[in-house]
Parts: C-alpha cells; sequence; structure tokens
C-alpha cells in the first residue's frame, strides 16, 4: 500500500513526488505509480510504435536488457511524478528549463498571459543506433494546442524514456521564427529529461 509523500519543490515552478497517489501539501499532482497514471502502460505514454509530431515515431524499444534502441539510464532514476506551472506570453515562456525524470508521470498546466494565442510543442532528440529509429519524441498528448490569451490548458503525460535535452516552443505563426541554420528563436524553452 502506497501512502501519500509530501511534495517538495526541486525548481521553480516545478513540483516533484516521487511514487505517490496523489499529493500532499495543496498541490495534487495526481494519480502517480512509479511513473504511469493508473490503467495506462509505461510503453502507452511513452510513445511505444505511435508516431511523435513528426510522423517519425518515438523509438521505444523492448524492455529486454541489451536493447540498442533502448540506451541505458545515465543516472539509474526513473519515473515519480513532476507538476510544471508554465507561463507563456507574447515575448517568452517562464520557466524555460523544465526538468523531469525519464519514464516519469509530468503533468503541465500552460497559462497564456500575453495579446496573443499561443501553443506548447515539444521537439524530438536524435538517437544515433544501427536498426534503430533515427529519433525519439514525447507523446502527442505532451503538446498543448492553441490557447487564446488568459486561457488555461492542463496536458499529463510520460516523459520519454531517452536521456537528453528537447526543445519546447510555441510554433505559431510569429512565435518561434527557424533561422537558415536551423535554430530557434523567440518562444521555445528546454525540457530536460534525466
Amino acid at each position: 500500500m502506497l501512502s501519500a509523500v509530501a511534495l517538495s519543490l526541486v525548481a521553480p515552478g516545478a513540483m516533484h513526488c516521487s511514487n505517490v497517489a496523489g499529493g500532499a501539501t495543496g498541490t495534487d499532482a495526481g494519480p502517480c505509480l512509479g511513473g504511469v497514471a493508473a490503467g495506462q502502460s509505461m510503453a502507452d505514454e511513452a510513445g511505444a510504435d505511435d508516431a511523435g509530431a513528426d510522423g517519425a515515431g518515438s523509438g521505444v524499444g523492448s524492455d529486454d536488457a541489451g536493447n540498442q534502441c533502448r540506451p541505458a539510464d545515465s543516472d539509474g532514476l526513473m519515473g515519480g511524478c513532476y507538476f510544471f506551472d508554465l507561463v507563456v506570453d507574447d515575448t517568452g515562456f517562464s520557466p524555460i528549463i523544465l526538468k523531469a525524470q525519464n519514464l516519469a508521470q509530468t503533468t503541465i498546466a500552460l497559462t497564456n498571459t500575453g495579446t496573443r494565442p499561443h501553443d506548447f510543442v515539444v521537439g524530438c532528440v536524435p538517437l544515433r543506433a544501427p536498426g534503430c529509429p533515427s529519433q525519439v519524441c514525447f507523446p502527442p498528448r505532451a503538446n498543448i494546442a492553441t490557447l487564446a490569451p488568459g486561457g488555461v490548458a492542463t496536458t499529463t503525460f510520460v516523459t520519454p524514456y531517452l536521456d537528453g535535452i528537447y526543445d519546447f516552443r510555441s510554433d505559431l505563426a510569429g512565435d518561434s521564427p527557424i533561422a537558415i541554420d536551423g535554430g530557434i528563436r523567440g518562444l521555445q524553452g528546454q525540457f530536460v529529461v534525466q
């Protein structure tokens, strides 16, 4: 039987609870059992056999030891619950860096305090292993559709299994133009999966 564990602040705008059933200090991170919401599997949430935002797929492999498509975790920690209170306005996101463990249940509450609509789209990272998909992506449900000024939207998902720095941005016209060198300017940030 799991007992509730007090939430502790891990970064501005982020709350983390590890393997709890509900929150304990007024901020409810929702049901979380080892990084997966009740009734969901890690494979479903982490993108097994589904296409990422660009249709390339997430590259989730089996849990078998030695799977070259599923590299070892760099810090030996996985799962947990994370809650991010993210704000976007016409000049950027706050905070601009989000951090969570891999295969962690994550909830993002996005508030648009700007004067124009904005959205939230998370990119992919390359996976360079022969015979594997070329990249690993957040599940499609991590993205938040266009949000009107003053609007609030929430999404819950499981972070990818692959450690890395995943860029996020608002991809609406004029928010985050992509430069000729492939760099992104404007409303952007980074989601660090560790």
